[in-house]
């Protein structure tokens, strides 16, 4: 039964090939778009193109903006795909920050990404120039950070309150540069 068990981890390649399909997608595509864009922009720019229409500078750089959105969507894709191979398969050689142990870690990891996925759509909008709602938009976007920030920072504590050193009443912790003798005294005088 636990060879069972243990073979039926490596269903997670199924997820996994998905996910790395949909991140290449979205860095091919978006790739490809943003530098058709800056083709387009630049051949129009130096009057190259019959269709010399003047862009907004606030349009142009919301379309780049979107692009940043579909390569960090792509990065949340790929950052989820590799975790996962990490956690249920095998370990591979990647730089230290992307380096995932526990479920933890990749939940770290995926709400940093969607922390900025969630201020470069803001940002968008303000590119835009979309000032109608933008309370209610920016705290539709700032709730869900201040959540996930909540949720990060108190399961660091939690996890620094786990590790903490228990002390025995027997032994007394002394502070630094103090000595045996000095605390002695100081019972002595007490």
């Amino acid at each position: 039964m636990s060879r069972v068990l243990s073979g039926t981890r490596y269903l997670v390649i199924i997820p996994v090939l998905g996910l790395a399909i949909a991140a290449s997608l979205f860095f091919v595509l978006g790739g490809i778009g943003l530098i058709t864009l800056l083709v387009e922009l630049l051949l129009s720019t130096l009057g190259f193109t019959h269709d010399a229409v003047e862009k907004d500078k606030g349009l142009i750089i919301f379309e780049v903006v979107e692009f940043v959105h579909t390569f960090l969507v792509g990065t949340v894709l790929y950052i989820t795909a590799i975790g996962l191979y990490q956690l249920f398969i095998k370990e591979i050689d990647l730089p230290h920050w992307l380096k995932i142990d526990n479920t933890e870690e990749l939940e770290t990891n995926l709400i940093s990404v969607t922390v900025v996925v969630l201020a470069v759509n803001f940002m968008g909008i303000m590119f835009v120039g979309q000032t109608e709602n933008l309370l209610e938009t920016g705290a539709g976007i700032a709730m869900p950070i201040a959540a996930l920030a909540l949720f990060v920072g108190l399961r660091a504590w939690a996890t620094r309150l786990g590790k903490k050193p228990t002390v025995s009443h027997a032994s007394t912790i002394l502070p630094p540069g103090d000595e045996p003798a000095t605390q002695e005294r100081a019972k002595d005088q007490r």
